[in-house]
């Protein structure tokens, strides 16, 4: 009776890894995808290749502007993705507030660079991701950009 119990869970264990590699995983894009990405959101490009040739800046329809840019590329297929906001700092913008900010939010990155404030989150796309996965990521990062900055601008 055992051996029936494990053979049968091997068997769901085999079923539910061929099920989960059947969704088409990427090991790249390029700024067609990424282009792809922000429309299939709903989301307004902007413009094209304003800090890479292979990124974009975008606006969402509450009017968070972002930036998707293709990171480690060769001909144009990049192996990585990150995705930025960023505001004008003024002097509340203290190192002490990014490093509070850094520690309340584990799946982004806050920076301050000379003038402006940032908020990036990096997706490696080594071994693979699905395009599920990189569009939840993109969602995943406009959900924390909001509350970044209540952080530094609420009143």
């Amino acid at each position: 009776m055992m051996k029936l119990a494990y053979a049968l869970a091997g068997v769901a264990a085999l079923a539910g890894t061929a099920a989960a590699q059947t969704a088409e995983t990427v090991q790249s894009v390029t700024i067609d995808d990424l282009e792809s990405f922000v429309t299939d959101a709903g989301h307004k490009v902007l413009a094209f290749g304003e800090t890479t040739e292979n990124s974009l800046r975008a606006e969402t329809p509450n009017g968070v502007t972002y930036y998707m840019e293709g990171t480690a590329c060769e001909a144009g297929a990049c192996r990585g993705i990150i995705m930025s906001s960023r505001f004008q700092a003024d002097d509340t913008v203290t190192l002490e507030k990014v490093n509070q900010a850094n520690l309340e939010r584990a799946a982004v990155s806050v920076w301050r660079l000379e003038d402006s404030v940032g908020v990036s989150r990096y997706v490696i796309l080594d071994g693979g991701m699905t395009k599920a996965n990189i569009a939840t990521n993109l969602e995943n990062f406009l959900a924390i950009v909001p509350g970044v900055v209540n952080f530094f601008f609420a009143e």
